[in-house]
């Protein structure tokens, strides 16, 4: 994340498999929109190719693509049975993957050559990357689609890029059997929290972030789709508006921490100035022990797989505090 220039996935993960850990950008190509959801467009078919709308604009690529790179676009692959060649270390070590990579090789990023030179040498037909900056070295090896870092909802990512590997059927029996879930339980959820709230609370060196329902760590489900309530600090920017995170101060957590706390630590990070301080020790949610760790590495992801076993999570963490006074 550049020291985080927008602290989007794609600083964090995509970038960093040619060049030292970049932010995410914008991109000003739209993405065409059939009844409802993103999807890409099948164009003039000519010779088994097809054009698609991207974030690039219009870019041709196989009609049946077979050996496919991705730097970040791990799990929706795998959810719909497609395995990538080659995936960048960060999605690999999603361990909510763990058992679904065998014969995927790890991007070697430790240059830009050896990356460039790794993907080249499996002769891809398709390239999806999350790194705009690798955009056109990309391209110059075989088609590419980038797909810009935060603009759809978990859904429409996932059925855009099923789309690209003709696989949209079984995206949306996915889509369906895990929204049947979600909505199973949402009652249930809902009335063990109550009127309390909820937050996401992740510490990095020296500094703690605070999300909403768009930067993934399940925000999505809580928030949006069992309409739980975070502190107001959260819920008025993070949730009902626009903004995807904040970095906030030790000082700054009563503000910001919910009655339920979803507390991630990134990996290699000393998290003693946040869990030895006197005011996380005395916040009503650490003395109650309605605190869930979450193991970083795995809630940055947005995948369907992921977000089905972080349903899982959520919903023993909720019940095993169903008897607490409200």
């Amino acid at each position: 994340m550049n020291a985080f220039s927008r602290r989007t996935f794609a600083g964090m993960l995509g970038v960093a498999a040619l060049t030292p850990l970049l932010g995410g950008c914008s991109s000003e190509a739209t993405v065409s929109v059939q009844e409802g959801s993103e999807t890409a467009q099948d164009g003039a078919a000519d010779n088994g190719t097809r054009t698609v709308d991207t974030d690039k604009g219009p870019v041709e690529i196989p009609t049946d693509p077979k050996t496919i790179v991705s730097d970040y676009y791990l799990g929706e692959l795998l959810a719909v049975d497609v395995k990538p060649v080659i995936a960048s270390p960060y999605a690999l070590n999603n361990p909510f993957l763990a058992g679904m990579c065998d014969g995927i090789e790890e991007l070697n990023t430790v240059s830009a050559e050896t990356s460039l030179e790794m993907i080249a040498e499996k002769q891809p037909d398709l390239i999806i990357t999350i790194t705009e900056a690798d955009y056109e070295k990309y391209s110059k090896i075989a088609p590419t689609v980038y797909i810009q870092d935060g603009k759809r909802s978990d859904e429409d990512l996932f059925r855009y890029i099923a789309s690209l590997v003709n696989k949209e059927d079984a995206a949306e029996a996915y889509i369906n059997e895990f929204n049947d879930k979600v909505a199973t339980v949402k009652d249930e959820m809902v009335s063990i929290v109550g009127d309390r709230t909820v937050s996401i609370l992740e510490v990095w060196p020296q500094e703690i972030y605070t999300m909403g329902s768009r930067f993934a760590r399940g925000g999505s489900i809580l928030y949006d789709m069992w309409g739980l309530k975070a502190p107001e600090a959260i819920q008025s920017t993070m949730v009902d508006g626009d903004e995807t995170y904040k970095v906030i101060s030790v000082e700054a957590l009563p503000d910001y921490a919910g009655d339920f706390i979803l507390y991630g630590v990134l990996d290699g990070a000393d998290s003693a100035y946040v869990d030895d301080s006197q005011l996380w020790q005395n916040l009503p949610a650490v003395k109650a022990d309605r605190v869930l760790p979450y193991e970083q590495v795995a809630f940055m992801h947005r995948d369907p797989i992921t977000l089905t076993n972080q349903l899982d999570i959520f919903v023993d963490f909720f019940r095993a505090h169903e008897n607490d006074a409200a």
